[in-house]
């Protein structure tokens, strides 16, 4: 019997939820599982996970593994806005990227599920490591999805 593949959305949720837990090792030195993620990113970019925001580093490591792309400057929260196909958060499903305005800048992660208002994103830096936290639905500027070839 062969292998199902899965959803394209599936596929890269799965492989993000694998890092649940990872977390930051407090001051100056890098957890060596966090690394990975700046492997990606120039050499210019603060590699200290403790003052560098790694959202965009870990979304673009799960679109590399997963051969589902990432946009140019894939460390910067806002470029997500440019991959895949906007899709609203009504039919946002999970593994779906998306994309939030904070204090000071932008966050992206991975849609895991809608209750009411709160939407919950599984992502990395968020608490200083990978997690699934709740987001106020308001706070979404955008909702992507893969779509083989936009990437």
């Amino acid at each position: 019997m062969s292998a199902i593949a899965l959803p394209h959305n599936q596929r890269i949720y799965e492989w993000a939820s694998k890092w649940l837990g990872v977390a930051e090792y407090p001051g100056p030195k890098t957890n060596p599982e966090i690394a990975r993620f700046f492997d990606l990113a120039p050499d210019w970019l603060d590699q200290d996970d403790s003052t560098t925001a790694w959202c965009g580093l870990f979304r673009g490591y799960v679109g590399h593994v997963t051969m589902t792309g990432l946009p140019r400057e894939h460390y910067r929260a806002r470029r997500w806005m440019e991959w895949g196909e906007a899709v609203t958060l009504a039919q946002a499903v999970q593994g779906d990227t998306v994309i939030t305005q904070r204090s000071g800048g932008h966050h992206v992660a991975l849609f895991d599920r809608l209750e009411g208002h709160v939407v919950y994103l599984l992502g990395g830096n968020q608490g200083n490591k990978v997690s699934i936290a709740a987001f106020s639905s308001g706070v979404i500027i955008g909702v992507r999805r893969y779509v083989p070839g936009k990437a």
